[in-house]
């Protein structure tokens, strides 16, 4: 017993006393002493119920053999290899992860070896992945697909590159787009305009069958805002006033700009003016679509693996949240085969990261999320309930070494503080 805590010697102390001056009175206690200290024997000091302590869980394959974990008091399930650290591997359960991971460190190659052995252990675990990449790095494809070679499931990967307009572009929803905008940190004047032009536009864009990234950019325009407010109008050169409509359309414009002009006149004109250069960049976006593309919800049902490169932050934001909401409208539980993998960037206010855990975690999917070594006050702020499993690179003569780090956990009955190194992972190859 000397990995016991003082609190279980101590009370297993107190047991044996009471039980011996008990002696005097029972006749049989004695034999109940001798009892008791032959079930303390066996499950102690032998290797009859075979124990193992965090900071490792039992893997799967000793838990076959009997082996049992010390903090579930069940056969070993753990299938999820974290690293090797001094004491031995270190196995962590699927519901261990589900808790939230994050990485850490400012080393870009790092992130990619982070990345690459989380799709490593959803390779081991039948599941699918989806990696959201850092938009200023190459794409990481040939990397995964090195990994998933061993598996048998290279040919699954598909890349979405919103640098290079993929076919089909991937598809988002105006409800994105207005989390988007309010994820990239322009002010309570712009996240205020953006939540009353959206319906507007999304009304517009329904009734004249345009593209409403395009009408967002029209509309965005000083002269155009500004006609708009005061209630008309025009589209294709036909101009509309709001008093003037049909009484149907008419009422439904009214009541959809309401908001919009509820807004005082200068804060109005700051949030337009901060939504301008977004606007211009959302016109000219052909990577992602209102109404068609490939579907992230269904990305998620398949189980397959995939690699978005975003193109800007803007981008990122939209990837991300229509990541959150994918996983938002699953059934909880229904997302257990399921890992999604962001590089946050420091641009955006951290309050989606924050949403993305939680809607992981609901539905049941491992949500991780890689930041630089010491993220921005703002995205530490948004994110101070922090991940059960932090991982953090480590350093020597101030280079970051490749496939070491220190991994500390908050995992219930299971905290613990190591240093370790990556699992192995096969290395990519030169064609």
């Amino acid at each position: 017993m000397d990995d016991a805590s003082p609190k279980t010697v101590a009370t297993q102390l107190g047991i044996a006393t009471a039980l011996s001056f008990s002696a005097v009175a029972f006749p049989f206690v004695p034999e109940a002493i001798l009892a008791y200290a032959g079930y303390c024997y066996l499950r102690h000091f032998t290797y009859g119920w075979r124990t193992w302590r965090a900071p490792a869980r039992v893997p799967l394959h000793l838990g076959r053999r009997g082996y049992r974990d010390a903090t579930t008091r069940r056969r070993g399930d753990a299938s999820w290899p974290v690293g090797l650290a001094a004491a031995g591997q270190v196995w962590l359960r699927r519901e261990d992860l589900v808790q939230g991971i994050g990485f850490y460190s400012d080393g870009p190659v790092w992130h990619e070896e982070a990345a690459a052995n989380l799709v490593f252990g959803a390779c081991l675990n039948r599941m699918g992945a989806i990696v959201v990449q850092n938009a200023d790095e190459d794409m990481m494809t040939d990397r995964l697909a090195e990994v998933a070679r061993p598996f048998g499931r290279d040919g699954e990967i598909r890349a979405i590159d919103l640098k290079q307009a993929p076919r089909p572009p991937l598809r988002i929803s105006t409800g994105n787009l207005a989390v988007a905008i309010a994820d990239l940190r322009l002010g309570p004047e712009a996240g205020a305009v953006n939540r009353a032009l959206l319906p507007i536009i999304e009304m517009l864009a329904s009734r004249y069958r345009k593209s409403a990234l395009d009408l967002y950019q029209a509309f965005t325009d000083e002269t155009a805002f500004k006609r708009l407010v005061e209630g008309h109008y025009e589209i294709d050169g036909t101009a509309v006033r709001a008093e003037s409509a049909s009484s149907a359309d008419g009422a439904a414009f009214r009541a959809a700009l309401q908001p919009l002009k509820e807004i005082p006149a200068e804060k109005r004109t700051v949030g337009r003016e901060a939504l301008v250069a977004h606007a211009r960049e959302l016109a000219a976006l052909t990577s992602v679509s209102l109404t068609e593309g490939l579907d992230l919800s269904s990305a998620l049902n398949t189980g397959g693996i995939m690699c978005i490169r975003p193109s800007s932050p803007l981008t990122t934001a939209l990837v991300i949240a229509r990541c959150t909401e994918a996983l938002a409208s699953m059934e909880p539980g229904r997302a257990a085969r399921c890992l999604v993998h962001i590089v946050y960037p420091d641009a955006l206010s951290g309050l989606s990261a924050q949403r993305f855990r939680e809607a992981a975690a609901k539905a049941g999917a491992i949500g991780s999320l890689s930041h630089p070594a010491r993220p921005a006050n703002h995205i530490q702020k948004a994110t101070r309930k922090g991940p059960a499993l932090r991982i953090q690179s480590r350093k020597t003569s101030g280079e970051i070494l490749s496939h070491r780090g220190k991994i500390a956990s908050a995992i219930k009955e299971c905290p613990f503080t190591l240093d370790l190194g990556l699992p192995n992972v096969p290395e990519a190859t030169d064609s």
